[in-house]
C-alpha cells in the first residue's frame, strides 16, 4: 500500500541478483504490521574509500509483495503501477554513513536522508519515507490503516 512507495528509494544494483532486494517495514493502525518485499531492482552503486553514490536506481513496484495475495492487489492499486510500475532513486550520495538523495515515485520527486552501511560487497541502507509526499493517502480496509510513514530496508551489492 502507501509503504510501497518507499520501495524506490532503494540503492540497489545488478551486481549479484540474491543481494539486491528492498523490504518496507509498514506499521498498521491500530495494530499490527508487515513487510512488502521486491528483488526486481536494476543498477549500480559505486564505493570510493567511505564515499557511496548512485543514480537511476529502479525498483519495479508490480514485484512487491507482502504474503497476502488480497494485500497485494490493495498495494498496487494505491501505489497506481499501471500508470507509474516504477520508483527512481534519482541521485544518491553518502559519507561515513549517512547519505542524502532524491527519489521518485508515482512522478512526484522528493530529497530523503538515511544511513548505511557497506558490509563487504554488500551495501545495506534504511531510510524512512512519507506516503503522503507521494500522494498516497488514507489507505484503510476493514478498519485497518497503514501509517504514513514507513522505512524500507536496502540490500544491495557494490561496484568493484
Amino acid at each position: 500500500m502507501k509503504f510501497f512507495a518507499a520501495l524506490l528509494l532503494s540503492m540497489s544494483f545488478s551486481y549479484t541478483a540474491l543481494a539486491q532486494s528492498v523490504v518496507v517495514d509498514v506499521v498498521l493502525n491500530p495494530m499490527g504490521d508487515f513487510k512488502a518485499k521486491t528483488s526486481d531492482v536494476k543498477g549500480e552503486a559505486v564505493v570510493n574509500g567511505d564515499s557511496v553514490s548512485a543514480s537511476n536506481i529502479v525498483v519495479n513496484l508490480k514485484g512487491l509483495k507482502t504474503g497476502v495475495e488480497l494485500r497485494d492487489k490493495h498495494t498496487q492499486k494505491h501505489l497506481g503501477t499501471d500508470k507509474f510500475p516504477d520508483a527512481v532513486l534519482v541521485s544518491a550520495t553518502g559519507k561515513g554513513g549517512k547519505g542524502t538523495g532524491k527519489i521518485k515515485i508515482r512522478g512526484i520527486e522528493k530529497d530523503i536522508a538515511g544511513v548505511y552501511k557497506v558490509d563487504g560487497k554488500t551495501l545495506k541502507a534504511k531510510f524512512k519515507l512519507t506516503l503522503s509526499d507521494f500522494g498516497i493517502e488514507d489507505i484503510n480496509y476493514m478498519g485497518v490503516g497503514v501509517e504514513d510513514e514507513v522505512t524500507l530496508n536496502v540490500s544491495v551489492p557494490v561496484k568493484p
